[in-house]
């Protein structure tokens, strides 16, 4: 791939990257001021326990898939762009960084979710639904994790 070629592709997934990082952010933003703003608890267990299961829907897949692109364009736009030089690949590796951080916040989040599980009163289907959503989360992101480690190795 020529460097002009590959200078195209750093800037376009860069910006997709970065802009799929945003949308994932406002997902979480969105479940955190729904959590901030529960007054009574309508759980058994409490309000801190109830806004400790809301937030950490943000580990969830289906909410954590949104955060897939960025990694991906983070990623490819790296290994594209790694021989040159210019202000997407730095946008780039640290669209990486900061997902790969963003990663870690969720996995963090999902064992809070995952704690929360166990100190709930029980009920023994949607426990294990619970655990196993925030688990897939967590697994979700270790693998992304993994991802941004290589392409950073890489670039």
């Amino acid at each position: 791939m020529r460097d002009d070629d590959a200078i195209r592709w750093a800037r376009a997934t860069s910006v997709a990257g970065w802009l799929f990082l945003l949308a994932y952010l406002g997902v979480v933003t969105g479940i955190v001021r729904r959590a901030a703003a529960l007054n009574d608890a309508s759980f058994e267990d409490g309000l801190w326990w109830q806004r400790v299961e809301i937030i950490s829907f943000a580990s969830l897949p289906q909410n954590l898939v949104v955060l897939v692109p960025a990694v991906a364009a983070g990623v490819v736009g790296t290994v594209i762009a790694r021989s040159v030089i210019d202000q997407s690949v730095i946008l780039l590796r640290q669209l990486v960084r900061v997902a790969a951080g963003t990663c870690y916040v969720v996995i963090v989040i999902g064992a809070f979710g995952i704690l929360g599980v166990f100190f709930r009163n029980s009920d023994g289907v949607g426990d294990v639904s619970a655990l196993l959503g925030r688990l897939g989360g967590i697994l979700m992101a270790v693998g992304m994790i993994k991802l941004c480690l290589e392409a950073e190795r890489t670039g």
